[in-house]
């Protein structure tokens, strides 16, 4: 039997050309920030609490790069050592969803877990299953939201109803950036969503440093998402 679980850490773009000095795009921060995002995840893989999160993922030719007109310098592009999560042995397994269709349900195709049987398909209810066993699911994404992914909300509603429902789920959102990025655009769209979410603020870096950071709290705030800003 699984331990009664309540709380989802939600693992937003730690990625290194955002995180690391020498990154593409990188959000500066207190040098507490990244040792208290390593402390979360591990207490979270020790619990047994779900990690759920998202990565950054373009290609050459990603309509934001400043070489396409965009306003970003090019970053996180698949394949490239600064696409690669900083705190990549926390989860120690991690399955990525790619940006995909959904119809009537997901269907993320993986490879055989044992030779000769072909490639499965993993539902939203068993990648939620997989979350819950400590397999670490990170969506990625385009665009500043998990939720750009058409699969992250099948698969979060799915481990939300396998914990007890949405009134039994906290979700705290962790990583890169505050400022009215991508760590807010995910803890809007849980909220959207009617769940409970708390911004582990100790724990996630602004772009705008404090008064970006700041803004976030206010325009959060109001939306009745809790800013923590401790351990």
């Amino acid at each position: 039997m699984r331990p009664q679980m309540t709380t989802v850490i939600v693992d937003v773009d730690t990625q290194r050309d955002f995180v690391l000095p020498d990154g593409a795009l990188y959000v500066p921060a207190d040098t507490t920030v990244p040792m208290a995002i390593a402390r979360v995840l591990q207490h979270a893989q020790r619990s047994g609490t779900p990690i759920v999160g998202s990565v950054d993922s373009h290609a050459h030719d990603a309509w934001e790069f400043a070489p396409n007109g965009g306003p970003f310098a090019p970053h996180c592009v698949k394949g490239t050592p600064g696409w690669l999560r900083v705190f990549h042995d926390v989860p120690r397994r991690t399955r990525f969803i790619p940006m995909q269709h959904v119809d009537d349900t997901v269907r993320n195709v993986v490879g055989e877990d044992r030779k000769g049987v072909g490639n499965r398909e993993l539902d939203a209810a068993a990648l939620a299953t997989e979350a819950q066993d400590g397999v670490g699911i990170y969506f990625e994404k385009e665009v500043y939201s998990l939720f750009a992914n058409p699969a992250a909300a099948p698969v979060i509603d799915a481990l939300a109803l396998a914990m007890g429902g949405a009134e039994q789920v906290t979700f705290d959102v962790l990583g890169y950036c505050t400022g009215g990025y991508c760590v807010d655009a995910a803890a809007q769209g849980l909220r959207e969503r009617g769940y409970r979410v708390r911004v582990l603020a100790f724990a996630t870096s602004a772009i705008g440093g404090p008064a970006g950071a700041d803004r976030s709290a206010a325009d959060l705030g109001r939306l009745g998402i809790e800013w923590v800003t401790t351990p």
